[in-house]
């Protein structure tokens, strides 16, 4: 039998090759037994004739809104999503294909727009026309459409790579005057995609306007009233929906799981048109933002990490198939190159050209159209929920003769999932004399790598991923300094204050959205994050004296795995490179225990990361590391110390927001000190170090 899907709506009856048939309708199925035997490539036609009013969901569905009736075919709220059976019978998924002829009849002062090509209106004589629309290509039953209502019609003609396509937009009469303005650019943002993506892969470009949107029809995209703004405010937007013409409408994802194929590409395209358009500059900053924005929010908005090709279908249409799609397709073009990411992309367009495709065939398609094994690439960014984050361990430079060798050892972690990649390329830079770049890759797999490279002169640093489209989990910027200022690196939370500066100074801050190295030796109530940590890398010539700026925020896209309580007291701690241990530097904080921002007194090139000592943890004196005694606590003025052992110690008095007041050195195992601080009164912190290793951190009261 034929089983068709229809909700909501009543049949009345069912022919089969002109012949009434049997049918039953339950639960949106429609069933149709059948006599004889059919096979595979035989021809039916089934006609259903049907009435009611059709469903609609808050987004999706068909709708009724005032004067004018439209389609949106899919739901955000119902699984599955495809909606084509609100208002016609079909199979219903992303994967089942036909060409549509639309016949509408309305009242002769409305019009009707369906997909494709417009073959002809007939004046019914009662006061209806009825119109004939046809779309020649074969699409899945979502991307079908008709909207109805009192419209204005805006005709264009754009010339395409292969043919003459025409531009059909339909406004509301009040909104006539606005489309120029709204759509300047329509033109040429349709050239851009035909240069990289292919020729345009239907017989017109329509939008029509619809009180809800926007929706990619094909030909015929549902565009929302707002978009008509007479500026170029929502250009992005309607940039989204045409580039789903290729992506989405030409070329199918064929699953819900595997949204990532249709909006993370499409989301890409909204950013990507700008580069031609705008300039390089403006897609970076666009770019950076998405990312951020994945990196920040993506995982908090969809409730988890999930791999782009197996996305929970309640967040089909969420962040995670957008916007780390986008992202993702950034990561993909910069990994194999231009060149051979649009000639491979325009190949699998081509190749799976009107039909549905999954993230395993674009993955098999590209490694055989390449020659490049794309499973590396694919495992770490698309299988595996989560994104890598890259960095150096450690770089070195040795010169032989008139030539340079400089060693490369990156590392590799990962945000959000126990996940590590291989077949990792690297963008990196040398930092010439000039301050120029000359960019080079480096390829490892697993958690770290070492790469030597041979120069002919001696770069004064190695920078990963300057131009900033590796899209790992890393938010990075640099900018070359010549005179003292204070500058705050976007997106990287951190502020950099120059004092001194004889000649010039290049630095790139980055946001390393994966916790740090940990410990090489723990100590006692201090926590380092998991969730983050700082680069600064570059140039500083003699005499650079600077503050950073850094900041801790116990919300959720930030630091509240850390920062716990107002028992926690924040620190920032810093590294040289990971050879090196952590320990704490000359800072002074300036907030509360939950916000705020910690200031780090003479700045250098390094990492950087968030720490938080537990104050409540000195309280038990039980602990072996603990066995020393500090007192009387709360104490008027002096405090004695008692260690277990002989030794050398370093003890450090500081406010609770990380100002020095005094210290003491000493050695043996026991001694009196008596603070030189005028008024001492309330809570401080003690730094116990022990032959310049941190040890301990203590809580004490003064009372006056």
């Amino acid at each position: 039998g034929i089983a068709l899907e229809l909700i909501n709506l009543t049949t009345d009856s069912v022919f089969v090759n002109g012949v009434s048939h049997i049918f039953s309708h339950n639960d949106g199925i429609i069933q149709i037994p059948l006599t004889s035997q059919i096979s595979e490539n035989d021809t039916l036609e089934v006609r259903v004739f049907y009435h009611g009013q059709p469903f609609h969901e808050s987004w999706g569905g068909f709708h009724f809104s005032g004067d004018y009736a439209f389609n949106l075919g899919v739901g955000f709220e119902s699984i599955p999503h495809n909606l084509g059976k609100s208002w016609f019978a079909c199979i219903d998924d992303f994967t089942d294909r036909a060409s549509y002829d639309v016949y509408a009849t309305v009242s002769n002062d409305k019009k009707a727009v369906g997909g494709g090509v417009l073959m002809g209106t007939v004046d019914n004589g009662d006061g209806t026309t009825t119109w004939h629309w046809q779309l020649n290509q074969k699409i899945p039953t979502y991307l079908a459409s008709l909207s109805t209502g009192d419209y204005y019609f805006h005709s264009d003609l754009y010339y395409g790579l292969e043919d003459t396509i025409p531009i059909s937009i339909y406004s509301r009469p009040q909104d006539s005057l606005k489309i120029a303005a709204s759509f300047t650019n329509i033109k040429t943002i349709t050239q851009i995609f035909e240069n990289h993506f292919g020729p345009y892969p239907f017989d017109r470009i329509g939008i029509t306007a619809t009180a809800l949107g926007a929706m990619e029809h094909a030909t015929n995209i549902s565009y929302p009233y707002s978009g008509f703004s007479g500026n170029s405010t929502y250009e992005w937007w309607y940039t989204h929906e045409l580039s789903h013409m290729w992506f989405g409408d030409m070329v199918t994802c064929s699953t819900a799981e595997d949204m990532w194929l249709n909006e993370g590409w499409a989301t890409f395209c909204q950013i990507f048109y700008t580069e031609d358009l705008y300039g390089h500059e403006e897609f970076k900053l666009g770019m950076r933002e998405k990312h951020k924005e994945v990196m920040k929010e993506t995982h908090i908005i969809d409730n988890g990490y999930y791999a782009l090709n197996n996305i929970p279908q309640e967040y089909t249409y969420g962040s995670t198939a957008y916007d780390k799609g986008a992202v993702v397709t950034n990561a993909l073009k910069t990994y194999l190159g231009d060149s051979i990411f649009f000639d491979a992309v325009r190949a699998f367009l081509q190749n799976f050209a009107y039909q549905s495709v999954s993230s395993i065939q674009m993955r098999d398609f590209l490694s055989q159209h390449t020659g490049i094994n794309m499973n590396g690439f694919f495992d770490n960014w698309v299988f595996n929920p989560g994104t890598p984050l890259y960095s150096f361990d450690s770089t070195s430079i040795n010169q032989a003769g008139n030539s340079f060798h400089v060693n490369i050892y990156p590392n590799q972690k990962r945000k959000g999932y126990d996940f590590i990649g291989d077949d990792n390329i690297l963008q990196i830079a040398y930092l010439k004399s000039n301050y120029q770049l000359e960019y080079d890759t480096i390829h490892f797999s697993g958690k770290s790598g070492y790469s030597v490279k041979t120069l002919d002169y001696e770069p004064l640093a190695i920078i990963m991923d300057a131009d900033e489209m590796m899209m790992d989990a890393t938010t990075d910027n640099y900018k070359v300094f010549h005179e003292e200022e204070a500058f705050i690196f976007p997106d990287t939370y951190f502020k950099l204050t120059i004092s001194q500066l004889q000649d010039s100074a290049f630095i790139q801050a980055t946001h390393n959205w994966a916790g740090p190295d940990s410990l090489k030796n723990e100590v006692q109530g201090l926590r380092i994050s998991k969730e983050r940590f700082w680069t600064i890398n570059g140039y500083l010539t003699d005499g650079f004296q600077a503050e950073g700026r850094f900041y801790y925020d116990n919300s959720s896209s930030f630091d509240s795995e850390l920062i716990l309580s107002e028992t926690d007291s924040v620190v920032i701690l810093y590294r040289e490179n990971a050879g090196d241990e952590w320990h704490i530097v000359p800072q002074y904080r300036n907030g509360i225990w939950s916000i705020g921002y910690i200031f780090v007194e003479d700045l250098q090139l390094g990492e950087y990361t968030l720490g938080v000592y537990n104050l409540s943890v000195g309280k038990n004196e039980n602990s072996e590391k603990q066995s020393y005694k500090v007192y009387p606590n709360p104490s008027r003025g002096e405090l004695n110390f008692s260690f277990p052992q002989k030794g050398k110690y370093l003890v450090k008095l500081k406010d609770e927001s990380g100002k020095s007041m005094d210290s003491i050195q000493f050695s043996g195992n026991t001694k009196k000190w008596v603070p030189k601080i005028n008024n001492l009164n309330g809570a401080y912190i003690l730094y116990i170090y022990e032959s310049g290793t941190l040890i301990s951190i203590r809580k004490v009261i003064f009372v006056r």
